[in-house]
């Protein structure tokens, strides 16, 4: 026979690489670091966050909000599935024949629409943020799913307010 042919494999990727930005390091001001957690940094003179900076000698007030998303339209979606999609393929279900490829094409809609409503309203999360009470009034400077994370924030921006 002959010798044994080599196979080779070329692996392309089937959809485009995408270029992923990467959140640039909170720029070190030469002051030692209180808190640090990705784009957040407080030091004994200012909070951090991105690109923005701000005094702790201007914070009055440091105060947590969480913000609970609308689950409504989710909720009325649903409803609106069960209370007149499931009677309407139903009553397709069994009419003539000639509807046949409207009883599935509503079958796969009302599906659709109840599947993707529940599983919304399974990944709904609530926004915690940051709030400074700053001499222009109250501002969120940042926000994020992690509660525990604003709270240790929240916490170690009102001590740094409060040193001499």
């Amino acid at each position: 026979m002959g010798e044994p042919m080599a196979v080779v494999t070329v692996l392309r990727p089937v959809v485009p690489l995408r270029v992923v930005a990467v959140p640039e390091p909170v720029p070190d001001v030469g002051e030692p670091s209180l808190f640090q957690a990705g784009q957040v940094r407080v030091t004994a003179e200012r909070l951090v966050v991105g690109g923005q900076s701000w005094a702790l000698r201007d914070v009055s007030q440091v105060e947590t909000a969480r913000r609970t998303p609308k689950v409504w339209p989710y909720l009325l979606a649903v409803g609106v599935a069960a209370a007149l999609g499931l009677p309407l393929l139903s009553w397709l279900s069994v009419s003539v024949t000639a509807l046949k490829g409207a009883y599935e094409a509503g079958l796969g809609l009302t599906a659709l629409g109840l599947f993707a409503s529940m599983g919304a309203l399974l990944v709904v999360e609530d926004t915690h943020y940051l709030v400074l009470g700053l001499p222009g009034g109250s501002r969120r400077v940042f926000g994020s799913h992690d509660a525990q994370l604003i709270a240790r924030l929240a916490g170690t921006v009102r001590a740094a307010c409060q040193r001499p």
